[in-house]
């Protein structure tokens, strides 16, 4: 019988080849499917709150929120009908009112009003504060009040 003798030369390319073959298995794409864990939150989408109910304060014109009793929500506003009511609804400059789909003020709005306010938020910021909510800054409130 003949002995398999290998030169250095070969034992060399046969290591190297194998330990190629290794590394191109480790560093292999993970199989496709979902990814674990929670998805990341980026805070650049905004999304519209709307929140509907009745008016617990008779607001003035130099206010700077009222008073709102949430009964109704979107997706995005459950966490502010969870919240202790009523709830504090900031208005700033940049608010516009309507009542009898016409222009308005604040004080326009009267104690047991029934309003829809719309605003504005980042959806992270809606799913990390789920428990309290920030105060909202409306954006428009609408008086849905039927009658003189």
């Amino acid at each position: 019988m003949r002995k398999l003798i290998l030169n250095p030369l070969k034992l060399l390319v046969l290591t190297i080849a194998a330990g190629a073959l290794a590394v191109s298995a480790a560093t292999a794409a993970p199989t496709k499917g979902k990814p674990s864990g929670p998805k990341p939150c980026h805070g650049k989408a905004k999304v519209t709150v709307v929140l509907k109910g009745t008016l617990a304060n008779d607001p003035i014109a130099t206010d700077t929120s009222f008073q709102l009793t949430v009964m109704h929500t979107n997706r995005w506003g459950r966490a502010y009908k969870q919240a202790t009511q009523p709830l504090t609804v900031n208005v700033d400059a940049n608010t516009r009112y309507v009542k009898a789909e016409q222009p308005s003020t604040l004080d326009a709005l009267a104690m047991n009003d029934q309003v829809v306010v719309k605003f504005k938020r980042s959806r992270c910021d809606l799913l990390k504060s789920a428990n309290s909510p920030a105060p909202p800054t409306a954006k428009l409130v609408v008086d849905r009040t039927s009658g003189p």
